[in-house]
């Protein structure tokens, strides 16, 4: 397998776990590397399995391990380039509903083919898996991963130090006592909104949903919003742009709903607000404000941006080298699951004469939501998660 991308003080952490060895040192290795190290994908990822099946002295919580797993797909999709073990647990954040998203199988087949790609063996027997439940279907929800991971069967008693270090592992981002009640309740006020937000997605996005069932989505999705979850921030974003029957269009509700994303970390919110300082119908256009927005967000991997500037590149069709540009950036948004991108690859691959590939990029486009008879992306395929 290809050379691993790994913090050391993770690696650290791991190795002692899988010896059953001093957990209370290990929890505190991994915490820092989620803190301050160069591979927090992995980081929090870790954190989020050691949560979800537990350690000596600490119960799992399937529930608590959730947004863990959430913010280490935020990692992933912005630390590049990605290492096959970064594709795997990719993979198992979709194939096992590892986070807040459902299960969607279709996903974890594209990144434990990556995986795969990159010489990971443990990905072989996890893609066969997959496959076959997408052949055959399934009924198992949310199976172990501890098997084919690093989840030993700990040896050590329970010690008070290990509590301490796993209230600190809870968010490692925070340097603050979990201890403090006020912090638990920003905790606690946070997946409440978590709850609402998938309760808005449900409505808004069923088909069968009456009128009243759709407006009590937006509302609960505004909830979330205040309630201070980056996504439901996001979405009532998007909603404001009056791209719907349920809100008007405000472009100022729109741009405040966006900022107030951005500063929660969103990197959608950015792409998106970038695309309306571009617009020049609205309100507060600025062309230079918007650029640089969608550049930041591309820059943190954002698939929609980095598609975005193929498109700047391969409008400038005087210079091939252009074009080249343009591939490279379709490729990167490709990879992280954007099938428009893939079609625009294969755009270029068929005016190259390279047949087989853009046949085979056109495959690669419609498994990842793009329909060529509508020429349209599924927005399903790139939910608003960050």
């Amino acid at each position: 397998m290809a050379e691993l991308h790994i913090d050391r003080d993770l690696q650290a952490g791991i190795e002692l776990l899988e010896k059953g060895e001093k957990i209370d040192k290990a929890l505190k290795l991994i915490n820092k590397s989620a803190r301050k190290g160069i591979s927090k994908g992995k980081s929090f990822f870790e954190v989020g399995r050691i949560i979800r099946e537990g350690v000596s002295g600490i119960e799992p919580s399937v529930a608590e391990s959730r947004r863990y797993f959430d913010e280490a797909m935020v990692h992933f999709l912005n630390e590049q380039p990605n290492d096959a073990l970064d594709y795997r647990e990719m993979g198992d954040y979709w194939h096992y509903g590892l986070g807040s998203e459902p299960i969607n199988r279709e996903k974890a087949r594209e990144y434990y083919n990556l995986a795969l790609q990159l010489g990971d063996t443990q990905s072989e027997t996890r893609l066969s898996q997959v496959e076959e439940e997408i052949e055959n279907g399934t009924t198992e929800i949310s199976p172990e991963i501890s098997k084919d991971t690093h989840a030993p069967e700990s040896k050590v008693n329970e010690q008070s130090e290990v509590k301490e270090v796993v209230k600190e592992s809870e968010n490692p981002q925070v340097a603050v006592s979990q201890e403090d009640k006020k912090a638990e309740k920003e905790v606690s006020e946070l997946e409440d909104g978590e709850q609402l937000l998938i309760r808005a997605i449900r409505l808004l996005d069923s088909p069968s949903a009456s009128e009243s069932e759709k407006k009590k989505g937006l509302e609960y999705a505004n909830m979330a919003s205040k309630a201070g979850v980056m996504r439901a921030s996001v979405l009532m974003g998007y909603l404001y742009e009056g791209k719907n029957s349920l809100v008007p269009c405000d472009y100022k509700m729109a741009k405040d709903s966006y900022e107030l994303a951005i500063a929660r970390g969103s990197v959608s919110a950015e792409y998106r607000l970038g695309l309306l300082y571009t617009d020049p119908e609205v309100p507060y256009a600025d062309a230079e404000k918007g650029h640089k927005l969608i550049l930041s967000a591309a820059r943190r991997g954002y698939p929609y941006a980095l598609n975005y500037i193929g498109d700047c590149f391969r409008a400038k069709v005087s210079d091939p080298r252009y074009l080249d540009l343009a591939y490279r950036y379709y490729s990167l948004a490709g990879e992280r699951g954007l099938g428009l991108s893939y079609h625009n690859m294969a755009e270029i691959d068929a005016s190259r004469q390279e047949i087989q590939l853009a046949q085979l990029h056109e495959r690669y486009a419609a498994d990842n939501g793009y329909d060529p008879e509508a020429g349209s992306q599924d927005p399903l395929f790139t939910t608003i998660r960050c």
